[in-house]
């Protein structure tokens, strides 16, 4: 009776043991991310970006084409309507520090990149790269890795280049510009291009309120090429510093032909209405405004657009070289979601952005000269893209990239701009300003070690 009993126990224990195996094997064979049926888990992410680089219309069908490809993912895409990008990030930054749900979100530049990467508000991404098993260097233009992490996936691609009035150019006898031309070129054109007077003035050219313009100087150089360098040197002696600032310099307080400092900070301008409208008339820009060269629906295109390299310092240095970048696609290190995140972003990064064309990309696979063609055609006036100068640039153009950025750049970049404006304003001169700044930047340098 007892070894009955005892059987009939041990059947039960082997029963329980077998339906456990059975269950565990049935959930085993269930797709990652899926229910016991099967069927993909729902999971939604969040994709923040400013308006004004990817409408809504614009998202929707790479959304949508994301989602057919991976059906478990649903991205519900927020568009920031700041008009800076430094209050893109205060808001990105009170978002991450209230606990808001954050998962993919773009980032403009690489200081703000790399001061996000340094705080820990991003997610090392080497991880999924390793299990994708891709070459990054193979697959993007823009290195976006920091001491050996990536912390993100490069977006658009942008060389920079200058844009100029054609009609204003044939107005002064100017030829269309080469990779020959240097900055006293550049100064000599745009005084030139300089008209009328008072309200009615029309400027050769503008120079915006971002950092790049207080360092047009330095880009025609492969190497050492920033503010800082990578081992913390400051490199305010370098000659292409001094340049930059005589560019400003002879530009708006000698020649007249830029539109001065006071006017520009007092009235808030930016470069898209006074070159559209022809207050100025060349600019030094960025590749994102091929698609808009030929007009939008905010800025008509009332006249051609001729395009030439960036100048050079020296008439005896190497022409063609353009700094580029790119914004870059992260994954915060807050976000639930992180490999499906990761997913989108790559996604992004790649098919995504390609099938907009809107943009030149960093996927070293995209069909350049198709989507080149694909971005003009885009604009309400193509005619008003001049292609042939604008193929002779990217043609000729030898890239650049600014050094890693450190994750304090934002303030050695504040205090270099700071002493230059004191010059702009005609408080002091350019040695003082030099000497200024390097004080300043090295105690910002000291404060951070």
């Amino acid at each position: 009776m007892i070894r009955r009993k005892q059987a009939a126990s041990w059947s039960l224990v082997f029963l329980l043991v077998v339906s456990l195996i059975l269950s565990a094997c049935t959930k085993k064979d269930a797709a990652p991310g899926a229910n016991e049926d099967g069927k993909p888990q729902q999971v939604t992410i969040k994709f923040h970006a400013q308006e004004v680089t990817f409408t809504k219309e614009m998202m929707q069908p790479v959304i949508e084409q994301f989602e057919k490809l991976n059906p478990g993912i649903k991205v519900d895409y927020v568009p920031m309507t700041e008009p800076t990008n430094d209050e893109i990030m205060k808001k990105i930054d009170l978002y991450s520090a209230s606990g808001e749900t954050l998962d993919v979100f773009l980032i403009a530049d690489e200081r703000s990149y790399a001061q996000r990467a340094a705080n820990g508000m991003l997610e090392p991404l080497n991880t999924f790269i390793e299990q994708e098993g891709f070459n990054y260097e193979e697959e993007y233009k823009t290195n976006t890795g920091i001491n050996g992490k990536y912390y993100g996936l490069p977006g658009t691609f942008s060389t920079w280049f200058v844009m100029l009035n054609e009609d204003h150019l044939k107005e002064a006898n100017l030829a269309v510009p080469t990779i020959d031309w240097t900055w006293d070129d550049f100064m000599d054109y745009a005084k030139q291009m300089t008209a009328g007077e008072g309200a009615d003035k029309r400027y050769g050219t503008y120079h915006h309120t971002w950092t790049d313009y207080y360092t047009l100087g330095l880009w025609h150089q492969p190497k050492n090429n920033d503010i800082i360098l990578p081992d913390l040197t400051i490199n305010l002696d370098d000659p292409g510093v001094r340049k930059s600032i005589e560019i400003r310099q002879q530009t708006e307080m000698v020649d007249k032909s830029a539109v001065p400092l006071v006017d520009v900070i007092s009235q808030k301008m930016s470069y898209r209405p006074l070159y559209f409208n022809g207050k100025a008339s060349m600019i030094v820009i960025g590749s994102w405004m091929i698609g808009e060269a030929g007009g939008t629906d905010q800025y008509e295109a009332n006249h051609k657009t001729i395009f030439a390299p960036i100048p050079k310092n020296n008439p005896e240095d190497e022409g063609g070289y353009a700094v580029s970048s790119s914004n870059y696609l992260v994954v915060s290190s807050t976000s639930k979601h992180k490999e499906e995140s990761y997913k989108f972003a790559r996604y992004l990064s790649t098919e995504g952005l390609s099938s907009m064309e809107k943009y030149l990309t960093s996927w070293k696979k995209e069909d350049t000269g198709k989507l080149l063609e694909a971005i003009i055609n885009q604009t309400k006036k193509p005619e008003m893209v001049d292609k042939e100068s604008l193929l002779y640039v990217l043609d000729h153009a030898k890239m650049t990239s600014l050094p890693p950025a450190h994750p304090f750049q934002a303030e050695v970049y504040k205090a270099y701009q700071d002493e230059v404006d004191l010059v702009l304003l005609g408080q002091q001169d350019i040695d003082q300003a030099i000497a200024n700044a390097k004080d300043k930047i090295q105690k910002i340098i000291n404060a951070n070690k």
